[in-house]
């Protein structure tokens, strides 16, 4: 398999202004927790869990992807694109996301590899604002725009949700100044209302530099990862192998993976298996039922408590 070239192919900003509206290889080895007790295992998986969940979302849900995914990734040679899109469209697959059938579609997932991060943010929000409010996510503030572009981790992405109620309709951030709002069909429920937060697009750059001579087919997974469920944490090295924690410097090599882990993949299916409507602590719960089932929670390995050496114990000859 090639690894990512180096050429800096540029990334035309009018590429950007387009409308925009499984089958992991390797194997997650085992974590072996010493001096637990047998209850620890589903608290190491809920910190896995929790440490990708975002502490704080506009609904109070985890999103993710009702409307079929288009990816559309520049800044590589074009066959590179085409490879890391195919990609990201098999993970999609293999975790449950609906994925658009025809290769003619309109973007709503957008994979941008480039050498300064930063200074591609500092361009799109000085002169091309109307795309950096869609790219950026739930922001319409130029100032709260600067605030959340900037660049703190190697791959790091920007989503922007909207709600759907129990008939499928998509509910509008804001009504209209005429007509006002749509009728909302919901439950009363606080623990269920059948809303579910979803995504209408998702954004992530990749830096060229802190990426080179990894393969493809990893990044692109990394990718799929970070635009298929919603973080907000990028660089935290998570308690089970990973992709995500392949790029973390302060993380153990056995917690790091090249292609998605067991972990990923079942939290994932976790997340779209999970009830939609539900509150974000109940979705949490949902996804460690999909999890407990999985390899990913089968290969969790307890050591036996550390037993007090007999010998040491046992009281002195007389």
């Amino acid at each position: 398999m090639k690894t990512l070239s180096r050429i800096w192919f540029g990334i035309p900003l009018v590429l950007l202004l387009l409308p925009l509206t499984a089958f992991a290889q390797n194997k997650t080895e085992s974590v072996t927790v010493t001096g637990q007790t047998p209850e620890s295992r589903t608290e190491i998986l809920r910190t896995f869990i929790r440490s990708y969940v975002p502490e704080f979302t506009r609904s109070g849900k985890l999103a993710r992807w009702s409307d079929p995914i288009c990816p559309f990734v520049v800044g590589l040679s074009p066959n590179e694109n085409m490879a890391v899109s195919e990609r990201i469209k098999k993970d999609a697959q293999a975790v449950g996301a609906p994925v658009q059938s025809r290769q003619s579609c309109r973007p709503n997932l957008v994979a941008v590899f480039v050498q300064d991060p930063q200074d591609l943010m500092a361009k799109m929000l000085a002169h091309h604002w109307s795309m950096a409010k869609i790219l950026l996510g739930d922001t319409d503030d130029p100032m709260q725009a600067r605030k959340v572009s900037k660049i703190t981790a190697p791959i790091q992405a920007w989503y922007r949700t909207g709600i759907k109620d129990r008939e499928g309709r998509h509910i509008p951030n804001e009504c209209d100044p005429i007509f006002g709002c749509a009728p909302v069909i919901a439950n009363a429920s606080n623990l269920d209302d059948e809303l579910q937060s979803v995504f209408s697009h998702t954004f992530v750059v990749i830096d060229l530099g802190k990426i080179a001579g990894r393969q493809i087919g990893t990044i692109a997974d990394y990718a799929a990862m970070l635009t298929l469920v919603q973080t907000s944490d990028f660089a935290t090295c998570r308690n089970l192998p990973s992709i995500t924690n392949l790029l973390v410097q302060d993380c153990e090599e056995t917690l790091k993976t090249t292609t998605l882990s067991d972990a990923d993949l079942a939290f994932m299916r976790g997340v779209y298996k999970a009830n939609g409507g539900g509150r974000i602590n109940l979705q949490i719960e949902d996804i460690l039922r999909e999890m407990e089932k999985s390899a990913a929670g089968r290969d969790v390995q307890l050591a036996a408590p550390v037993q007090p050496n007999s010998a040491a114990s046992a009281p002195a000859a007389k």
